[in-house]
């Protein structure tokens, strides 16, 4: 039977976990998501966002606050419904959200979780101060993602040297697998590989150009360069929960969850396994 005292500590880890936005006065009022709010203000739920604030949110939020709220978050920020509906203070949920973000003492995301970049927030904070705009990211279709296609080598070029000791070796390959019980080769903490397109198959070479940024429990971030396979490791032990972005061309894309394994690879085959779309794709 657990002692009173270690009840209560863990009750409180609980409760300051992911989503413990209700609870945290920012200077701009507390309280939750008020349900009483007139019907004439509520905004329709058909109404959609801008493209760059469904990539913010889904990059930054919604790992915690989705469709189904997770990690003790109380709210989903997934719709514009979700963004303009007001709080018991009278500010909407995108001003709320905002203020969390650039708050030093109780950032979101949590620890160990990067705080939002300057420049993300500033996309944020200049859609909100323009009037939070409604607008249909799918009115004018974009060019397809790198989910979208059948498997393909984009690269052309594959490895056929077996199982040769290589950097380059099996790209596309559940590396951990072999590398946690290799004697001849390095023992691998973390492994993986980055591609063009989401559907590539094995010991096709990947990307040439990106780095894949891993955040670990205490907020430290290791960059982990990718070489001519597309490849990237470490040998290096790494506190979990980590947390994973791509980061190529100014841009980035960032794993939702943290990662069950450090085997990239074991997840992101040519089809996906576990929840993954696919390959770990180029943003």
């Amino acid at each position: 039977m657990l002692r009173p005292w270690l009840l209560f500590a863990l009750v409180g880890l609980f409760v300051v976990s992911c989503g413990n936005d209700l609870a945290y006065d920012n200077g701009i009022g507390g309280g939750g998501v008020d349900a009483g709010i007139d019907a004439g203000d509520q905004p329709s739920a058909n109404m959609g966002l801008p493209c760059d604030i469904q990539t913010f949110l889904a990059d930054r939020c919604q790992s915690c606050h989705g469709k189904t709220p997770s990690n003790g978050a109380p709210i989903s920020l997934m719709t514009y419904a979700d963004l303009a509906a007001r709080t018991s203070a009278g500010v909407t949920v995108a001003q709320r959200a905002l203020a969390r973000i650039k708050s030093p003492s109780a950032q979101m995301p949590p620890l160990p979780a990067p705080a939002v970049p300057s420049a993300q927030a500033a996309i944020f904070e200049a859609w909100i101060t323009s009037g939070a705009p409604a607008a249909d990211c799918t009115a004018t279709p974009g060019p397809p993602g790198p989910f979208d296609g059948p498997p393909v080598c984009s690269s052309g070029r594959t490895w056929t040297g077996g199982n040769h000791e290589s950097p380059l070796m099996h790209p596309g390959a559940a590396c951990i697998a072999c590398h946690t019980r290799s004697e001849e080769g390095p023992r691998f903490r973390i492994g993986g590989t980055v591609y063009p397109t989401g559907h590539e198959p094995n010991d096709c070479y990947g990307a040439t150009s990106a780095v894949v940024e891993v955040t670990d429990a205490m907020g430290r971030v290791i960059a982990l360069p990718i070489n001519a396979a597309g490849n990237f490791s470490t040998s290096s032990a790494i506190a979990s929960p980590i947390h994973v972005a791509v980061v190529a061309n100014g841009k980035r894309r960032s794993m939702g969850a943290s990662p069950p394994t450090g085997d990239c690879n074991s997840c992101h085959t040519q089809d996906g396994a576990n929840g993954a779309p696919g390959r770990i794709a180029l943003p």
